[in-house]
């Protein structure tokens, strides 16, 4: 029987394709999907993103990534050129050597990875199917260096997938960038079989040891042994303040929530306490929010505690300080503010109108019932959370939320692609 042969399309003979590739706009898909990237873990961080918004940013990073693939050979080495130009071209690089499934392409990415590029090259792993990462996760898992250990360790985080190499094995490490994030993978993937061991670590030398384990102790439902390790980095000096403040206002008795509100104000670590109280949720401390609102040095951070609780978005409903140039207090408001006593952080945030908030209370403190914990507006439960996760905003609370909520909950990923994180489902399940 003769062979068939392949009709040309368009009678363009499929070698003559490859040179009609336009160099200059596969250029733009890795410029774009370089920048895209560093947008989309920018987004997947902000508690005022939705998942649609999420989404809507990943598909034209997806094009981007679709364009350089399509390419061959050409996005290949136009990849390999623009690494040299920014840490965040790894990212399309090597998703396109995933796709490729060329083991060639892979390698010679991994030789680059180094501590400043490693979120980059360990975002890829996530970006992709499981399946065509598996391979490279499983190399690097079973590799006798610690550091591709951690990218192979990491990687698993992200899929939520367990590691082919025993966790036991893993966690014997003796070095700290690996262990620390083996102990963070045993409470994100509820390795209750894992306590005891976990425990050992509270009272380690180590502070990243201790907090760590407290952090994934918790995520396990093991309160009691985790809370005093996580109230002992309740101070703006620790370097796991805010991780841990996230974590023991949560889980703490409602008692207990008040008093570490109250000893942080009573300490003057005021902007620790505003942040507990919306972390706390409870409607009983909206007054002194409003209160604080009427410092300048507290106005931001009083005011995203407000809407952390009441979900109400200042701007939208015009509840802000207007920046007007005859006010004799503006200079004390000026977003461009200079001050010390205004983080980095807070400088986007709305600064609210104490006035104006307190009508907005008056009007609504009717919807919201004393005693009730509130996140965005919404009771907090399951399915309110797992609402939050697929339609609402605070995302990456609501996803710490449900994983505390429930030991046998799967810690949700939030910062993964947006079309993956449209699976997930109560329970922590994907």
């Amino acid at each position: 029987m003769k062979q068939a042969t392949l009709t040309p399309v368009f009678a363009i003979p499929p070698q003559r394709i490859s040179t009609m590739i336009n160099r200059s706009i596969v250029e733009q898909h890795v410029d774009e999907a370089g920048f895209q990237w560093l947008q989309h873990t920018d987004a997947v961080q902000r508690p005022d993103y939705t998942l649609e918004d999420i989404v809507e940013l990943d598909n034209t990073l997806e094009a981007n990534l679709d364009g350089i693939y399509l390419a061959g050979e050409t996005g290949w080495q136009l990849c390999q050129t623009q690494l040299t130009d920014g840490e965040e071209y790894l990212f399309p690089a090597m998703v396109m050597a995933l796709r490729s499934q060329d083991p060639g392409r892979q390698q010679q990415l991994l030789k680059t990875v180094n501590s400043e590029n490693a979120e980059m090259f360990i975002g890829a792993l996530g970006w992709v199917d499981y399946a065509q990462a598996k391979p490279v996760i499983e190399q690097l898992l079973n590799s006798t260096r610690p550091f591709y250990q951690y990218l192979g360790v990491a990687a698993c985080g992200l899929h939520r997938q367990k590691p082919s190499v025993a966790i036991q094995q893993l966690l014997q490490s003796p070095i700290p960038l690996l262990k620390v994030r083996v102990i963070q993978l045993i409470g994100e993937l509820k390795y209750h079989d894992l306590k005891v061991e976990l425990a050992h670590y509270l009272r380690a030398e180590n502070q990243a040891y201790r907090f760590w384990s407290a952090w994934s102790l918790a995520l396990l439902g093991e309160r009691y042994h985790a809370l005093p390790v996580l109230e002992s980095c309740l101070h703006p000096d620790s370097a796991y303040y805010q991780p841990a403040l996230q974590v023991a206002i949560r889980i703490a008795t409602p008692d207990g929530r008040k008093r570490l509100i109250y000893t942080l104000a009573k300490s003057h670590f005021f902007k620790s306490a505003i942040t507990a109280t919306g972390i706390a949720g409870y409607v009983d401390g909206i007054g002194w929010l409003i209160k604080m609102m009427e410092q300048p040095e507290l106005a931001r951070i009083a005011g995203e505690a407000f809407s952390l609780i009441t979900g109400v978005d200042l701007e939208y409903n015009d509840l802000v300080k207007e920046q007007a140039e005859d006010d004799d207090n503006n200079e004390l408001f000026d977003d461009d503010d200079d001050d010390d006593n205004i983080d980095e952080d807070e400088q986007n945030l709305p600064i609210p109108e104490p006035l104006l908030v307190a009508k907005w209370w008056q009007q609504y403190q009717r919807d919201f019932k004393a005693g009730t914990r509130y996140l965005a507006g919404n009771a907090i439960n399951d399915g309110n959370l797992l609402t939050l996760l697929q339609s609402g905003r605070q995302r990456q609370a609501a996803a710490l939320e449900l994983a505390l909520s429930d030991p046998t909950h799967t810690f949700l990923p939030t910062s993964v692609k947006g079309s993956k994180q449209q699976h997930y489902g109560l329970g922590g399940k994907y």
